[in-house]
C-alpha cells in the first residue's frame, strides 16, 4: 500500500501551528498541507492563536481551525502581550485534544519545534496508536547559549523526544547533531528536503542588471537576523553597492538609525516584504547574517535563481551546502569584517557557475513525497509493534 493511501485510510494528518503568518517557515507548512491534501489524505492545520482566516497559499481541501484570539496581558501597545504564549500554549493542549478527537487523526505533526511541547503535552494514553512527530526546523543549541541555558534546552528537547514517534530534521548535518546530542534516541530521527522550489524558479534566468552591484537580505527584523552586523559590513565593503533588505519587524527603527549613523542610507532600502524571488533576479548577491536558523528557504530560493549567497554559519548545512561552492562564501557569526571580506570576494568574482543542482532535492513536490514516505513508514513500524509475537 502506498503511503499516501495507508495515511489515508488511518484518518489523515493534523498539523500544529502556531499561527498563519507570513514567515518562511509558515510558508513551507502551509505547502506541505496542501501537498498533503492533494494526495489524497484528509489534512486539518490546528492553530494556537489567530483567525481561521484561509491565506491565498492555502488549499481549499485543507481544513483550518483556530483556538482564538491572541492572549497574555497587555503592558505595552508597541510590544506583545505578556505572558501570551504560555497562556496560548495551556490553551493549545486543550485544543489539540479536542481536534484529534473530532478528527481521528492518524498523525499529529508539529510543523516546527516550537510547537513540539504543547503537542507532546497534548499526547494522552488513549493516543498511543497515532504517530506524534514533529519537523526541527531551528538548530537545537544556539551558538553562546549559557551553560543553564543549555542544559535547560537540553532536558526540555529530551523531554519532547521521549514523547514523539518521528522527529524530521531539515538536512544530514542537523539529524548527525540531534544524533549526537541524543544517541539513546538514534533512530526518531530522520532527514527530508523542505519544499522550498518551484520549477519556475529553476527555469527563470537572473535579470541583468545596470548600474552598481546589488546585494539582498531578507527576514523578520529581530535580533536573531543580526541585521546590525550586515549593515556595519556593508559600510565596510570597497563597493558602490546598493543593498535591499526586505521584512519588517521590531528592530527597524533602529536599523534605520545604524544605517543613517554608518552614512549609508542612501544606499540601503527597507521596503518592507516584497516579492523575494523578483529581488533575487535583479541582485548580484545574496547574503544572510543570523545567528542561527534552521535551514533559511531564501538561501535555497538564491540557488535555484542562481544568485551567489554569503552566509554566516548560522545553520548545520552551511558549510555543507555552500563552502565548496565559488562564488559563495560561509563567514563566522557576528563579524562584520569577515562579512564585508566575503561580499568583496564574491562581488569581484565573475562567475558563470551554475548554482540551481543544489536547490534541486528541494523541490516541492519531491519534499512533499518524502514527507508522506517518512510519514508513511513511521505509521508501517507502529503496526509491526502492535502484532502479536
Amino acid at each position: 500500500m502506498k503511503a499516501a493511501d495507508r495515511l489515508a485510510r488511518r484518518g489523515g494528518i493534523l498539523l500544529i501551528m502556531n499561527s498563519l503568518g507570513r514567515g518562511g517557515g509558515d510558508r513551507v507548512a502551509m505547502l506541505l498541507a496542501n501537498g498533503f491534501a492533494r494526495a489524497g489524505i484528509p489534512t486539518r492545520v490546528v492553530l494556537m492563536k489567530g483567525a481561521a482566516e484561509r491565506p491565498d497559499l492555502l488549499d481549499t481541501a485543507v481544513e483550518v481551525v483556530s483556538a482564538g484570539s491572541p492572549m497574555g496581558l497587555r503592558w505595552w501597545r508597541k510590544r506583545p502581550k505578556l505572558g501570551h504564549q504560555h497562556f496560548e500554549r495551556l490553551r493549545g493542549v486543550r485544543f489539540i485534544r479536542r481536534q484529534i478527537g473530532s478528527f481521528g487523526p492518524a498523525v499529529v505533526l508539529a510543523a516546527s519545534d516550537n510547537m513540539g511541547l504543547v503537542t507532546t503535552l497534548a499526547r494522552r494514553a488513549k493516543d498511543k496508536r497515532i504517530v506524534f512527530a514533529m519537523k526541527l526546523t531551528n538548530r537545537l543549541f544556539r551558538p553562546n547559549t549559557p551553560a543553564i541555558g543549555h542544559r535547560l534546552r537540553c532536558r526540555l528537547f529530551d523531554f519532547i523526544f521521549a514523547r514523539l514517534d518521528l522527529v524530521l530534521t531539515l538536512t544530514d548535518a542537523d539529524r548527525v547533531d540531534a544524533q549526537e546530542h541524543y544517541p539513546r534516541r538514534r533512530n526518531l530521527f530522520r532527514t527530508v528536503a523542505n519544499p522550498y522550489v518551484t520549477e519556475e524558479m529553476l527555469a527563470s534566468p537572473r535579470a541583468s542588471t545596470n548600474g552598481p552591484p546589488r546585494l539582498l537580505s531578507a527576514g523578520r527584523m529581530v535580533r536573531q537576523k543580526r541585521f546590525d552586523v550586515l549593515l556595519r559590513a556593508f559600510a565596510r565593503i570597497n563597493s558602490d553597492a546598493l543593498l535591499t533588505i526586505l521584512g519588517h519587524g521590531p528592530l527597524r527603527a533602529d536599523l534605520e538609525r545604524i544605517a543613517n549613523r554608518l552614512g549609508i542610507a542612501d544606499r540601503v532600502d527597507m521596503p518592507g516584504h516584497g516579492d523575494v524571488l523578483a529581488s533575487l533576479r535583479q541582485s548580484q548577491l545574496f547574503v544572510l547574517s543570523s545567528n542561527y536558523e534552521g535551514l533559511p528557504a531564501v538561501i535555497v530560493e538564491a540557488l535555484a535563481a542562481n544568485v551567489p549567497v554569503v552566509t554566516t554559519d548560522s545553520f548545520h548545512a552551511a558549510r555543507e551546502l555552500l563552502a565548496d561552492t565559488p562564488p559563495c562564501a560561509v563567514v563566522p557569526i557576528g563579524d562584520p569584517q569577515a562579512l564585508a571580506k566575503a561580499v568583496d570576494d564574491c562581488l569581484s568574482r565573475s562567475s558563470s557557475r551554475d548554482l540551481c543542482h543544489l536547490a534541486e532535492p528541494y523541490l516541492i513536490d519531491t519534499a512533499i513525497d518524502e514527507h508522506i514516505a517518512a510519514l508513511g513508514n513511521a505509521i508501517e513500524a507502529q503496526n509491526r509493534t502492535e502484532m502479536p509475537a
